[in-house]
């Protein structure tokens, strides 16, 4: 597995924390979080926090941070060229540089995208995509229509020492879903590492087992 590690910073660090509530939340965080990989804002201390893209069989972005650990797919290409990173679309052939990522946050920033109609949220990518300089809609579109209907697999670890309620609410706990009509929660009897996060994921290592009690 290619694991690419970068550090989150004060900027990313402050949405990384946010609650995820929605598939809008997901998509502005993933190009949040990509502007800061092909654009780095400059170093960061240790305890900032890091983002890891695992790119194998899976393709999944995990964040951590003190208080959690988090992950949802990664849906598109990476590859590190001279300690530069770039990213790719391979439906459309796109690079995903950092003006097309803000053009992308500008739009998905639009609370009112998908609330009225097909012919409004064409008004708002053609508005974005003059502001940016970028004529090609039939790309721009492609990109849109991928993040939305991507199958996230968001996946949160907490250690929520706050809202512990014996196992109602489990010190340490997997919540899986972010919708609260969705969401379900597996406690665990014990604090879990990054690394043993992302090997409960990986398809390629062996796998883990609940125990019913």
């Amino acid at each position: 597995m290619k694991n690419i590690e970068v550090k989150i910073g004060d900027f990313l660090g402050e949405k990384v924390l946010r609650p995820i509530r929605s598939k809008r939340d997901i998509i502005l965080l993933l190009l949040d979080t990509m502007k800061l990989i092909v654009n780095p804002e400059g170093s960061f201390s240790d305890d900032s926090g890091k983002v890891i893209i695992c790119v194998d069989k899976m393709s999944r972005i995990f964040y951590e941070t003190k208080v959690k650990y988090f992950s949802f797919i990664f849906p598109f290409l990476i590859e590190n060229i001279n300690q530069n990173y770039k990213i790719y679309d391979n439906h459309t052939e796109c690079e995903l540089n950092d003006r097309m990522i803000s053009l992308l946050i500008s739009i998905f920033q639009q609370e009112n995208l998908w609330g009225s109609s097909l012919e409004k949220a064409m008004d708002i990518i053609i508005d974005s995509a003059e502001e940016y300089e970028y004529s090609d809609i039939d790309t721009i579109w492609k990109l849109i229509i991928k993040l939305w209907h991507m199958e996230d697999g968001y996946i949160r670890y907490d250690y929520d020492p706050v809202n512990e309620d014996g196992d109602i609410h489990p010190l340490y706990h997997f919540d899986i879903n972010y919708s609260s009509a969705a969401t379900y929660k597996i406690g665990l009897n014990n604090p879990i590492k990054v690394n043993d996060f992302q090997n409960i994921l990986n398809i390629k290592t062996k796998c883990s087992y609940l125990r019913i009690v």
